[in-house]
């Protein structure tokens, strides 16, 4: 029997309809997903058990009911256009929606089918709703880390690279890198084809734009052209099937900041085959690429100043083995040093190693410091001192790390410590026996000590009472305001003090000097060094009489030259015009009329020379037109024409100007000094030295006349006159004779700013 003339019974045929529509029904009720129908109007005609969960009701409460009716107008808007939308077109829809219904708010992706009668009519829809809540709260969150994440990350579709790739291989293509490199528009062309699909707010930052759209086309064109060789690595990576890299390299943002940056790639799970979906993270690293050059720069720095330090230092184990030494500690231990295996304490004597041993042992981590002297011996044997400041370094469990140990040679200050200690002695003699008066005073005016100074009454003490109780109160308060000054500028001043004595009631002068003594940064003490100038201030006034009266002699000189000189010129001229006049009318020789005429004549040209050398005498023009050294030079000049002596000069640095008064002062003094040895000291030979030390000029006079003894000679041979020119620019003047020696004279005029030109 064929299996065409086989026939099944209709009894047999609804039997096996119930049964499929039994199976089918069994499948529907126990899907996941939720399964309906609906007819035209929008009811259900139709509901599973899992769709029926999310109203939150029974089968049988939804059957004959429509949307609206289960959840209100609002909720189903988007179920009910899309209802209609089917109805309408006849055609399938998609979509996904949002919805709160009786078990909350859910994500829904669903797909809506036409449903017919067996003509074909459309008389429903059938529509399956998959719960895709987990996934779309996953989709969120990860998009939300994307978008928030602290350092930059864009997604990309490398599908287009993964096709380029694929064909170079077909086209046999093995060593990639090499035909990137040797082809670079291929390697353009294939970072042309990548496909950025979105980037994070990181990404914009760092780049510094707000236009994702218009960045996301060009990022690629932002890296610069040395980091290209992410691209073809890149390329090449993806190519062997690796699904990460990791580079460095570079970008240039919109400021044209160029920005070091760590590149890593991932290609998502599930995208493998195509590269469709790979994700970019960039961390910018210029910070961290900065600080390790600095750090690195730093640790050069810090290794060559501690080779260049004139200390000794060292690094040493907790086992006190010495592992680091500088320069320094090499050239002064290179004979006791035998490497790595040198203890720290093995490099002193023996007398000094057990102290220094000690001192180590008294470090903790709550003192982790120690500063030691110890007595050592150089490669010579000569006995030295040195002072070692050792630090130790502790862990966070208090455990020793190490120590380092920096090393001074203090053998002149410890000589200088004995030095000090033994000259204390001849200070506090000093102190005692000066010839000044010394002090030192507080702030109250209180006498700390005193000096044994010749001029204090022995029958009162100083030390321990005020200025007020041992001085007279105009005295006391004009020293107190001094001191009260020192005290409020903390600076030293220098002063004249006048002082009125007790027993004469006469005044003394006294130079007195006051300087702050600093306990840190705050004045504690003031000490006072006064001296007794009143003899000085009598002899600056003899100075000063001399002065005035070498002036007043100098005008009655110039009054001898116009009495002596002119006054008898002007007389015969006046006697020649006497008896031109009584000549005038009368008959006479007229060869007598031009003799008087021509003695008329010589005598006003005589008054006339006359006139000029009293006037050089008073100020050389050469002088005031053109300084110092042509002065001296046509002075000497004019001095060796007449033949019987020689004057020698000598001009260092003098070819600058100075002020008026110190040029003509000068001028003077070498005037009189050579004068002097001429006139007065019957010398044959003079020299003559000006000289500009630049702080200071010197005019030095030496003959080899006659000489005299300077104790036993207060004035005459103008050296009054001298000393009263030099004491006006506070210059000194040194004389150096005896007689039958000669003579050496030497003024020495300070230069001040005020003195140059």
């Amino acid at each position: 029997m064929s299996k065409e003339s086989i026939s099944i019974r209709p009894e047999e045929q609804i039997r096996l309809l119930l049964r499929e529509n039994e199976l089918l029904n069994s499948i529907i009720q126990g899907a996941s997903d939720s399964i309906y129908a609906k007819d035209l109007e929008g009811r259900y005609i139709s509901i599973n058990e899992a769709c029926a969960a999310y109203f939150g009701k029974r089968i049988d409460e939804i059957i004959g009911r429509t949307d609206v009716e289960l959840l209100g107008h609002f909720p189903v808007k988007k179920i009910v256009e899309s209802d209609a939308k089917l109805f309408e077109s006849g055609n399938s829809v998609s979509y996904e929606n949002r919805g709160t219904f009786g078990v909350g708010n859910s994500y829904f992706s669903t797909t809506k089918s036409p449903l017919q009668d067996a003509n074909g009519n459309l008389i429903g829809l059938i529509g399956i709703s998959r719960d895709v809540t987990a996934a779309r709260l996953s989709e969120e969150k990860y998009r939300f880390i994307f978008d928030n994440a602290p350092f930059s990350f864009w997604e990309e579709d490398f599908s287009q690279v993964k096709k380029f790739l694929d064909a170079r291989k077909a086209e046999g293509v093995l060593d990639l890198k090499t035909y990137f490199l040797e082809n670079p528009s291929q390697l353009e062309r294939c970072i042309d084809l990548i496909e950025v699909k979105n980037v994070n707010r990181a990404t914009l930052v760092m780049n510094g734009v707000e236009d994702k759209a218009a960045f996301i086309k060009k990022i690629h064109r932002n890296f610069t052209p040395d980091s290209e060789s992410i691209f073809l690595n890149e390329f090449v990576a993806l190519s062997e099937g690796k699904t990460y890299f990791q580079a460095e390299g570079s970008f240039v943002n919109v400021n044209d900041d160029t920005i070091d940056v760590q590149f890593n790639l991932n290609v998502l799970p599930g995208h493998e085959e195509d590269l469709s979906l790979v994700l970019v993270s960039i961390a910018n690293i210029t910070d961290t690429h900065r600080l390790a050059d600095e750090l690195n720069t730093i640790k050069h720095r810090y290794q060559s100043i501690v080779e260049a330090q004139s200390e000794m230092i060292c690094r040493i184990s907790p086992t006190r083995k010495v592992i680091f030494r500088n320069l320094a500690f090499t050239r002064f231990f290179k004979f006791k040093d035998s490497g790595l295996e040198t203890r720290f304490p093995s490099l002193f004597p023996p007398s000094e190693l057990e102290k220094c041993e000690r001192e180590m042992q008294l470090i903790t981590a709550r003192d982790p410091k120690r500063v030691c002297e110890l007595r050592n011996y150089d490669q010579d044997g000569n006995l030295i001192w040195q002072e070692w400041n050792v630090t130790a370094f502790f862990g966070n469990s208090g455990t020793l790390l190490g120590y380092q140990a920096v090393g001074n040679d203090v053998t002149s200050r410890k000589l200088a410590q004995e030095a000090l200690a033994s000259s204390e002695a001849r200070w506090r003699s000093i102190f005692e026996h000066a010839d000044d008066l010394i002090l030192t005073v507080n702030s109250e005016g209180y006498i700390l000590s005193v000096n044994d100074y010749l001029e204090l009454p022995k029958d009162r003490k100083w030390a321990g009472r005020t200025l007020e109780e041992v001085m007279l109160p105009e005295n006391s308060q004009a020293a107190m305001e001094l001191v009260n000054q020192v005290f409020a500028t903390g600076k030293p001043i220098k002063t004249e003090l006048r002082i009125l004595r007790r027993q004469d009631g006469q005044y003394s002068t006294y130079g007195v000097a006051l300087s702050p003594i600093y306990h840190g940064n705050r004045v504690i003490t003031a000490i006072c060094i006064a001296r007794n100038i009143s003899e000085t201030k009598e002899f600056e006034k003899h100075h000063r009489e001399a002065l005035i009266e070498g002036q007043e002699n100098e005008r009655m000189r110039v009054a001898q030259e116009l009495h002596d000189g002119l006054g008898q010129l002007f007389t015969a001229i006046k006697l020649n015009l006497q008896h031109l006049k009584s000549g005038i009318g009368k008959r006479g020789s007229s060869d007598d009329m031009n003799e008087r005429i021509r003695a008329l004549e010589d005598n006003i040209g005589v008054a006339i020379t006359e006139v000029k050398n009293i006037s050089r005498n008073l100020m050389p023009d050469v002088l005031w037109q053109f300084g110092l050294k042509p002065a001296v030079q046509d002075l000497v000049e004019k001095w060796n024409t007449t033949g019987e002596f020689e004057i020698s000069l000598e001009l260092v640095d003098m070819d600058i100007r100075f002020a008026p008064e110190l040029e003509k002062a000068l001028f003077r003094m070498c005037q009189e000094l050579v004068n002097n040895s001429i006139r007065h000291g019957n010398a044959s030979n003079v020299y003559v030295q000006l000289i500009n030390h630049g702080n200071s000029i010197v005019l030095m006079v030496e003959d080899d006349g006659i000489g005299f003894d300077p104790d036993k000679t207060s004035q005459g041979f103008g050296l009054r006159n001298i000393w009263s020119r030099a004491e006006v620019f506070e210059g000194r003047v040194e004389i150096d004779s005896k007689p039958k020696k000669g003579t050496v004279t030497t003024v020495e005029i300070p230069l001040t700013n005020s003195l140059k030109q």
